[in-house]
C-alpha cells in the first residue's frame, strides 16, 4: 500500500513537471522580419519614422501599423532599398540571396511552476554570410517585468537596440552590445534573456538585459532546446515561473510582460537576424482587443 501511495505521488509530480500537450495549445503566427540598422533611436526619431509621436504620445504598438506589412519592410531593408520617411537605407553591406522575413508559429502554456514557449519555422534561403560558423540557428527571447521597461509595450525588445551597438550606423566600438537606458536591476528596469544555441556542446543562455547584455546570472530557465527536420525548426523554452537569480523576472497572474524575440538563421551573427515587433503576454488574463496580447491559459 504504502509504494502504491509513493508510485501515485511520483506520477502525480511528474505530471506537473511534464512539458504540455502542445496539439492542445493555439499558436499564433508571428512574422519575424529583417531590421538592418534600424535601432530605436531611429524609430523613434519622426524625420527617419513618421509614426514616431504615435509611438511617444499614443503608446501605440508597432504591431498596430506594421504587424500586417513587417514581411514588406524586411525585403525592402534587406536588399539595401530606402524606407522610411528619410528614405534611409537601413542595411548598407546586403546579403545575396538572404530573405527578408520569417514566419513563426509560436505558442506558449504554463502550469503550477513554469511557462513553456515553442517556436516552429522553416528554414529560408541563406545568404552569403556565414559569421558563426558554430551556430546555424540561435533563438533568443527577452521579455520585462509587467511594464517596467520603458516603450517595451509599444516596441518590446527595441528597447535594447541602439544605434551605438557593434555593427550598428555609429557604433562606440566593436564590443558595444544591448543595453537599456538608465537601466535598474533592483526596480527591474531590464529586460529577461533567454538563448537557445544549435552548435554542438553550444550552452543556452539565461541572462539579462540592463546597462550591458550579460549571458548568465539567472537561474530560472529548466531547458532550452531544439530540433531540425528537414528544413523545420522547432525551439523549446522551460523556465520556472518564479526564480532569485540575478536578472530574473518573476511571471505571476494579472501581470502584462512584454517581449520580443529573435532568431539567427543560416549561421548569421550581431544584426544579421530576423526580430519580432513588440508583443505582449499574462496568465490567464484575456483581453481580445489588445492585437499584440498571447493569453497564457493552461492546456
Amino acid at each position: 500500500m504504502k509504494k502504491l501511495a509513493v508510485a501515485m505521488l511520483l506520477a502525480l509530480a511528474g505530471s506537473a513537471w511534464a512539458a504540455p500537450d502542445w496539439s492542445k495549445v493555439a499558436p499564433r503566427k508571428v512574422t519575424l522580419f529583417y531590421p538592418g540598422q534600424a535601432a530605436l533611436e531611429w524609430v523613434m526619431n519622426k524625420p527617419d519614422h513618421s509614426a514616431a509621436p504615435d509611438i511617444a504620445d499614443k503608446k501605440r504598438s508597432c504591431t498596430k501599423c506594421h504587424e500586417g506589412d513587417a514581411d514588406e519592410i524586411g525585403d525592402k531593408i534587406v536588399k539595401g532599398m530606402p524606407v522610411g520617411s528619410s528614405k534611409s537605407v537601413l542595411e548598407p553591406t546586403p546579403s545575396k540571396g538572404k530573405v527578408g522575413s520569417l514566419p513563426v508559429m509560436m505558442q506558449t502554456a504554463y502550469d503550477a511552476d513554469k511557462i513553456y514557449f515553442r517556436f516552429e519555422w522553416t528554414s529560408p534561403q541563406g545568404g552569403d554570410t556565414k559569421a558563426d560558423p558554430k551556430n546555424e540557428v540561435k533563438l533568443t527571447m527577452m521579455f520585462d517585468g509587467g511594464g517596467t521597461v520603458d516603450g517595451s509595450s509599444q516596441n518590446g525588445c527595441w528597447a535594447t537596440c541602439h544605434q551605438d551597438l557593434r555593427s550598428m550606423k555609429t557604433p562606440k566600438d566593436d564590443k558595444k552590445t544591448k543595453y537599456i537606458k538608465d537601466a535598474d536591476l533592483a526596480t527591474g528596469k531590464f529586460m529577461d534573456l533567454m538563448q537557445y544555441r544549435s552548435g554542438k556542446g553550444e550552452k543556452s543562455s539565461d541572462g539579462f538585459v540592463a546597462t550591458s547584455r550579460e549571458m548568465e546570472g539567472g537561474k530560472a530557465l529548466q531547458k532550452a532546446e531544439g530540433k531540425k527536420d528537414g528544413n523545420k525548426w522547432v525551439v523549446t523554452f522551460e523556465r520556472s515561473l518564479s526564480s532569485s537569480g540575478k536578472g530574473d523576472h518573476t511571471i505571476v497572474a494579472g501581470k502584462v510582460y512584454n517581449f520580443g524575440f529573435a532568431i539567427h538563421e543560416d549561421h548569421s551573427n550581431v544584426r544579421f537576424h530576423y526580430v519580432s515587433l513588440g508583443y505582449q503576454f499574462g496568465l490567464d488574463k484575456a483581453m481580445p482587443e489588445v492585437k499584440n496580447y498571447i493569453n497564457v491559459v493552461k492546456p
